[in-house]
């Protein structure tokens, strides 16, 4: 009876065992294929920041170079330079609105699938939420007010200069009388304070970001595949 017990439990330990080995194989295997789809994820991921640091550059190109048209414009404002027609219509054309919008395609995705928490490397995962979480979404903010800006100046103060703008009319005396009041003046510098103060620091502290988490997923792929 004890031998029959005894063999009895062996069987069971034996089936017990190899379930578990099987369970543990069968994890291991799906770990490792999760793992195998978050790298392909930071991998989407990596290339659509490349493409954002690029498109940020060309915004903060385009941003100074708008600053620089403001700052002309002050200048013509204030009477610290002599009027000039042709330069006049040239920057009041360029103040438009660069502002900078990031991909997210790729980290949306990776979200919506549960796949980025399930990264082992939890502080390459923690650094790519705050790019899109924080960054992006301080930028995006920045951008509208960016943009509501120079639709209010463009709408409260520059309409009368559209005619000149687009339909290639002289400045009359009416235009020139619009263009050197306080209000236009400080229309001006409310732009102007609002890009040099905040909108390129914000651009700047976004590609900052953009860099080092490009840098960190490179370095995680490059691990990876060692």
């Amino acid at each position: 009876m004890k031998n029959i017990l005894a063999r009895g439990g062996i069987e069971f330990l034996a089936v017990l065992f190899g379930i578990t080995i099987s369970l543990w194989v069968e994890d291991s295997r799906e770990n490792k294929h999760i793992q195998n789809r978050v790298a392909e994820d930071y991998l989407y991921i990596k290339k659509e920041i490349g493409l954002d640091i690029k498109n940020i550059d060309n915004i903060i190109l385009a941003v100074n170079s708008q600053v620089t048209s403001l700052k002309k414009l002050l200048d013509y404002n204030e009477k610290k330079v002599d009027f000039n027609d042709s330069d006049v219509i040239f920057n009041l054309k360029k103040i438009t609105s660069p502002t900078f919008y990031g991909t997210q395609t790729a980290y949306t995705a990776s979200v919506s699938s549960g796949r980025l928490n399930s990264s082992k490397d939890i502080n390459l995962s923690n650094e790519i939420s705050q790019l899109y979480e924080h960054f992006y979404k301080r930028l995006n903010a920045n951008s509208e007010l960016y943009d509501f800006r120079n639709q209010k100046l463009k709408s409260d103060y520059f309409m009368n200069f559209f005619q000149i703008t687009v339909g290639g009319r002289k400045i009359d005396e009416l235009s020139k009388e619009i263009f050197f009041s306080a209000n236009t003046r400080n229309a001006l510098y409310w732009i102007l304070e609002f890009v040099e103060n905040f909108y390129i620091l914000r651009l700047n502290d976004t590609k900052n970001q953009m860099i080092k988490t490009e840098m960190l997923i490179s370095n995680f792929l490059d691990e990876a595949q060692q």
